[in-house]
């Protein structure tokens, strides 16, 4: 920085100013040719290294579609205690939108921070599919009866 000098790696070298002018010093072509060699010359194209699957494990009987991913890398000892920890606590987790009303609304409400004096904008309607309209509406319709989520009114 004191010598406010600039190098540039690409080309090889480094130009900074001097009371005559600008110095340029340029590296021979020797020591990068050197370099670049070494550097492909030790490389040797492999292939990846396997990972053991990962696997997949239904822990609920009366959910049988909601599965548990489990990491290959996991012993069979460390698979069987995981899987046998979960199985024991099913009750502590939520498995249908009914069982996440435990949350005040205090904890998780999503509202927005709007200064006051704005008027709310409303935005263009964005079509969707038919069958994504459908799936999208069923799982408001579910969420509304969890008592999850509540239509909001805006006074025009």
């Amino acid at each position: 920085k004191a010598i406010q000098a600039v190098p540039s790696t690409v080309h090889g070298m480094l130009k900074f100013p001097t009371e005559e002018g600008i110095v340029t010093i340029r590296s021979s072509l020797l020591i990068p040719a050197e370099c670049a060699l070494v550097d492909t010359s030790s490389v040797t194209p492999g292939g990846k290294k396997a990972r053991p699957a990962n696997l997949t494990v239904p822990l609920h009987p009366n959910f049988p579609d909601q599965e548990v991913v489990v990491r290959g890398s996991l012993s069979d000892k460390g698979r069987t205690e995981l899987c046998s920890l979960l199985k024991k606590n099913l009750d502590i987790f939520a498995w249908q939108p009914s069982d996440m009303t435990g949350v005040p609304r205090s904890v998780a409400e999503h509202r927005l921070n709007v200064r006051e004096g704005c008027l709310p904008v409303r935005q263009k309607k964005r079509g969707q599919a038919p069958e994504r309209t459908k799936a999208i509406q069923a799982e408001v319709e579910k969420l509304i009866e969890a008592g999850i989520m509540r239509e909001v009114y805006y006074h025009d």
